[in-house]
């Protein structure tokens, strides 16, 4: 009676079966080599077998060569089977470390007896002896790729990596290989994996070096040097530095550089005037580049003192060809104190009625844009 459905045994589907119409063409064409290489070392052993033993007269060529045919068959045909049983243990991930040995040691007496027994003619010993390399390295190679292919389709072997060229391993070695070891293992593309292993690469040096200042912080702080070590061994560094990197404000170094980077102002000349002519006599201008730091700190903080600063440079810009000295005297300032608001209301930073404070507050109390402030009603 037959099974029904349910009482029917499982269907074991080995791996290297899982998708038996996959197999490239090529694959037949090994079979075709394979078998033709070792036939052809076998009849170099049969050959072997006729001449070489000291068989009777009597006896005709070809009933020696019945005779040897079996252990010439069973030498090649025993490398192939030693071969297989030990690829099919190593797909079960055992060593197979003796089924290997036997097949290399039936293989060795089948070549050996090809090239000892036609020692006398090279290229006999050439043709013959090569075949039975040749059968077997196909063979080895041939089912060791079939295993791979089994052992990747159940999960127990990586995928291939991306092919990357000789040039790139000499110039970026170190890249290279932990590309190789991304693609891998997060099946990226070839040049997505380069360009996520040389910002690892860029971040985990940039992160050493900070680790090591930061240890030399933490024992500054201490003058025992014991507790100096325990401070920076119990901490991590790695992980502080990490931390620091990602709270430091770039956008606010990128700032104070960038203003210690600025040219200095260029005087305008009012009509007619020359620059070189009088270096104390300085040209009034609206607007201009940022003052350098130095003059940044000068300026006033509170409103009263910034409003008067805003006064003095409305009086600058009212008469551009005033004498800097006759303006200080009449004011009762010094001479530096007018440069300065001259450099600072040429930058634009005495434009607006809040103090600069009061304007960088404002500024990071909008995440960076700059306020709208409502049109004034005249």
């Amino acid at each position: 009676m037959a099974l029904d459905e349910h009482h029917r045994p499982p269907r074991l589907d080995l791996p290297h079966r899982a998708a038996p119409g996959r197999r490239p063409p090529v694959e037949h064409a090994a079979w075709i080599f394979y078998a033709i290489a070792a036939l052809g070392s076998t009849i170099g052993q049969i050959w072997v077998g006729v001449h070489i033993p000291p068989w009777p007269d009597t006896l005709h060529w070809w009933w020696r060569a019945l005779f040897v045919a079996p252990f010439a068959i069973v030498i090649d045909l025993g490398g192939a089977v030693t071969a297989a049983f030990a690829d099919w243990r190593q797909r079960l991930g055992e060593a197979a470390y003796g089924w290997r040995t036997l097949s290399a040691a039936t293989v060795t007496v089948g070549v050996t007896t090809n090239i000892v027994g036609h020692a006398d003619v090279a290229y006999l010993a050439v043709v013959f002896g090569g075949l039975g390399v040749f059968a077997y390295a196909i063979w080895l190679m041939h089912s060791a790729a079939r295993r791979r292919d089994a052992l990747r389709a159940t999960g127990k072997l990586a995928d291939t990596a991306p092919v990357y060229g000789l040039t790139q391993w000499w110039r970026e070695p170190a890249v290279t290989r932990r590309a190789r070891s991304l693609a891998l293992a997060q099946r990226l593309p070839l040049h997505q994996s380069l360009h996520v292993a040389r910002q690892q690469l860029r971040d985990e040096k940039r992160r050493t070096a900070l680790a090591t200042h930061v240890e030399t912080l933490i024992r500054s702080r201490h003058d025992d040097p014991v507790r100096a070590d325990i401070a920076a061994t119990t901490l991590d560094l790695d992980a502080v530095a990490a931390d620091l990197t990602a709270h430091a404000d770039v956008t606010g170094w990128a700032r104070v550089i960038g203003a210690d980077l600025r040219p200095p102002p260029v005087p305008v000349p009012a009509a007619g005037g020359d620059v070189d002519a009088d270096p104390e006599r300085d040209v009034v201008t609206v607007a201009g580049p940022m003052p350098p730091a130095d003059v940044l700190r000068r300026v006033p903080q509170d409103q009263a003192s910034y409003d008067r600063w805003r006064q003095l440079w409305a009086d600058l810009k009212a008469d551009p060809d005033v004498e800097l000295a006759a303006f200080a005297q009449r004011h009762g300032i010094s001479l530096r104190q007018v440069q300065w608001i001259r450099r600072t209301g040429v930058s634009g930073l005495l434009d607006s009625p809040l103090t600069l404070i009061d304007r960088i507050a404002q500024l990071a109390a909008t995440n960076g844009h700059a306020p709208h402030h409502p049109a004034s009603t005249s």
